[in-house]
């Protein structure tokens, strides 16, 4: 397997963090949100029950991201695409990439970045991200382990 750089990881766990922190999400009307917000909100549940989470740059790299930043990262969906990792998608239809989807090969391979990071083993059932509080910065600092 081709090597992942800073981004590419980067990338790939916080896709993986988004999705099982908002697929546990509850989605019903006792959530105290306006009905506008509501449809939202259950509109980013859905999605990532689904497996796509919305790109969220700012969250995953710690700062609000330039326009370099944007820039680099879109190239490096596009190779994480070409390595079969993830998906872009648009669920609106356009050809603007607004969500992620990682791909069964992209769930493996961002499981074992973080069970690699936190001693865990990657065949142990997957972990509950509510539960595992962590910086993704502070992960991505630390070298990749020698495969």
């Amino acid at each position: 397997m081709t090597k992942l750089n800073e981004r590419q990881r980067l990338i790939l766990l916080g896709v993986l963090q988004d999705q099982r922190r908002l697929a546990a999400m509850p989605w019903g009307d006792g959530l105290g949100m306006s009905r506008d917000a509501l449809g939202r909100h259950r509109l980013r549940v859905q999605y990532a029950r689904e497996g796509m989470v919305a790109v969220s740059l700012e969250q995953w790299l710690g700062y609000p991201p330039s326009n370099s930043d944007h820039v680099l990262c879109c190239r490096e969906y596009r190779r994480l695409e070409g390595m079969g990792l993830l998906k872009r998608c648009n669920p609106f239809g356009s050809n603007r990439t607004t969500h992620l989807k990682l791909t069964a090969d992209g769930i493996r391979v961002a499981e074992r970045l973080l069970a690699d990071e936190y001693g865990l083993d990657p065949d142990t059932p997957p972990i509950n991200m509510d539960e595992l509080q962590f910086d993704i910065a502070e992960l991505l600092a630390s070298p990749l382990p020698a495969e």
